[in-house]
């Protein structure tokens, strides 16, 4: 099992080689496939937070049945892909995602993606998102990788430019 706590602290302290020694003990560990997913996913977040976006990409695609929602797969790997500049590939991964077969049983984060979706759609200028808004609760509000707010009168505006 992780210590998340203290596996954030290490992380937090750049202490990577303890990080990674942490994680391999843990999926050496592992018994059940929820100790399995919780590595996967730490891993992965390792690798982002020491912005190795290309080996993150390469590990999320090669261990993607470790995650229960695929919404929250190629959200991100959308994310990685637009920190690389990969923009027009950050869409066609986001266009992947079974926003609607997961609504029922990941709601939040299927909605998540799928907002996301909208949001660089109307950013690269595709008008046609306006159509699909409606699928946005209004009072759906979006948190950046930065920790900012978005909503839908936010993609209402892109689309105004």
């Amino acid at each position: 099992m992780i210590d998340i706590d203290r596996l954030q602290g290490l992380m937090r302290k750049d202490d990577w080689s303890s990080v990674y020694t942490m994680l391999d003990a843990a999926r050496q560990q592992a018994v059940t496939d929820d100790e399995i997913k919780r590595e996967v996913y730490w891993r992965m977040v390792a690798l982002e937070n020491q912005h190795r976006y290309e080996e993150a990409i390469a590990f999320l695609q090669s261990n993607s049945r470790h995650f229960n929602s695929q919404c929250l797969v190629h959200q991100n790997l959308a994310c990685f892909l637009l920190k690389l500049g990969r923009n027009k590939d950050a869409l066609d991964e986001l266009s992947k995602a079974p926003f609607e077969e997961e609504m029922e049983d990941f709601y939040g984060l299927a909605i998540d993606a799928k907002f996301f979706y909208f949001y660089l759609l109307a950013k690269s200028g595709d008008k046609s998102v306006s159509n699909r808004l409606p699928e946005i609760p209004d009072d759906y509000r979006h948190i950046t990788m930065d920790g900012k707010f978005l909503t839908k009168s936010d993609i209402v505006a892109l689309l105004n430019r």
